[in-house]
């Protein structure tokens, strides 16, 4: 059997997610990898992408390179109803473990051996892009997404970790829509374009700021830096790093001590791939598709918010 790795119509962050998602699946089932169309074909981690699926496959017996490995595993979901919270649940629930734990239990270090090379070989490689001192990393989530309104992220969570500990992984409009309407906001039953409750939005900089509050106190010989796209307004008091180069922006961010993260899939590619000691997550529906605070999550590096 093997895999396509398909992409998606969006930005890199949900596409760097999404690719993680299928590997995992292909991993834990010894599926062959196919990885000869991707988006952001420029990137360095999508050149990861391809360098690992490449000697994984080797590892599997791929000494040709003919993709002669039989039947293709069905595409992957991309209904309005499953989508990239409903595929991520499929692979936990299939796993029984959360991905985030199984990526850096099985996956992680190869992954990230070829990644540190491709910055270490490639032309813009400059000692900015790697944290000087001790240093938490904090992303912020404006740009297109800065007229969103905040919102509670542990609603929705409660709706996806509920399916996840019960073992009914299937996303259900109408049954979101009544779980909504219980806990006293709107759902729309028309489709997952955007549900306000559980998308990529800004978080108040005052709950920001807590959060940065608290890591300091725990961590006080550490600097903070903000990493956040050049567009949108940032009143926070710290030394910001906005550039136009999504690689070393996130490859920084993938090299902080701590991170404190966003309501983002592009900062949640460095919960994928960083060593952080500590990991503050503000938990919105998606990212709870992937396991984490249900009984499948085995991670103990963390912090839920």
């Amino acid at each position: 059997m093997y895999i396509v790795l398909e992409g998606r119509p969006d930005r890199m962050g949900a596409n760097l997610t999404w690719y993680i998602m299928q590997i995992i699946y292909a991993h834990f089932y010894k599926y062959f990898i196919h990885s000869y169309d991707l988006t952001f074909n420029d990137s360095i981690f999508i050149k990861t992408i391809r360098i690992f699926t490449d000697n994984y496959n080797k590892k599997l017996g791929d000494k040709l390179g003919s993709h002669d490995h039989g039947p293709r595993l069905l595409n992957w979901i991309r209904s309005s109803q499953q989508d990239w919270p409903g595929n991520n649940m499929i692979v936990c629930n299939a796993i029984q473990q959360d991905l985030v734990s199984y990526f850096k239990q099985h996956l992680y270090n190869d992954f990230r051996e070829i990644l540190d090379n491709n910055i270490k070989q490639n032309e813009y490689y400059l000692t900015e892009i790697i944290p000087k001192k001790k240093t938490i990393g904090v992303h912020l989530r404006l740009d297109d997404v800065s007229s969103r309104q905040d919102y509670d992220g542990n609603l929705c969570t409660e709706y996806y970790r509920n399916k996840l500990n019960t073992n009914n992984i299937n996303i259900n409009l109408q049954e979101e829509h009544e779980f909504g309407n219980k806990k006293g906001i709107y759902i729309p039953t028309w489709g997952r374009e955007y549900n306000p409750y559980d998308c990529q939005a800004p978080i108040s900089e005052y709950k920001i700021q807590s959060i940065i509050d608290k890591t300091i106190e725990k961590y006080p010989d550490y600097d903070v830096v903000i990493i956040a796209s050049p567009k949108g307004e940032i009143n926070l008091p710290y030394p910001c790093i906005r550039s136009d180069n999504i690689d070393q922006d996130l490859y920084y961010l993938c090299n902080c001590s701590v991170i404190i993260c966003s309501r983002s899939l592009y900062c949640f590619v460095s919960v994928y791939l960083s060593n952080a000691i500590e990991i503050y997550i503000p938990m919105w529906g998606h990212i709870a598709g992937t396991g984490l605070t249900s009984k499948f999550d085995k991670n103990t590096n963390l912090v839920y918010w």
